[in-house]
């Protein structure tokens, strides 16, 4: 059995984002402990909250889903750090329309909902984190979650 569509699009959103140029191998999914210094500037990528359509079911027993997946720029707080974060965005949100124009594992699109930029002290110095929340619409039959349609 295959994973997860879940887990499908979250491997491919992280290879879609490694090797940017602002970032590079700096890619992290479902990262739980905190960066350090020498990790940034860095992405770190989960996949968040999913809603359901529960009226397909009784028709066609398919269900349609929108996945939410949460990108998170960090950088080094600094005079430049509002210029890097834009820069990172600008090669995230390129990254992602090539991804879906891709057809991520079964994605029908993958499209920019939120952008909020914190500034957070989980570093060893300061950081700027700027959470981007993209919407991947994809459908799967009732019993199989691991195929997207």
């Amino acid at each position: 059995m295959a994973a997860h569509v879940r887990t499908q699009m979250r491997v491919a959103t992280v290879a879609a984002l490694t090797g940017l140029a602002t970032t590079g191998a700096r890619v992290f999914a479902s990262r739980v402990y905190p960066l350090q210094d020498d990790d940034l500037p860095a992405l770190r990528v989960d996949t968040n909250n999913e809603d359901v359509d529960s009226e397909s079911i009784i028709a066609n027993r398919v269900l349609d889903r929108e996945l939410q997946v949460l990108v998170q720029a960090c950088v080094k707080q600094n005079a430049t750090y509002n210029d890097t974060i834009d820069q990172i965005i600008q090669e995230v949100e390129v990254a992602l329309s090539t991804l879906a124009a891709q057809t991520m594992a079964g994605a029908k699109s993958v499209q920019l909902q939120r952008i909020e930029v914190v500034l957070a002290g989980e570093a060893e110095k300061p950081v700027a984190v700027a959470t981007m929340l993209f919407a991947v619409p994809y459908h799967t039959a009732l019993n199989a979650p691991d195929v997207a349609l």
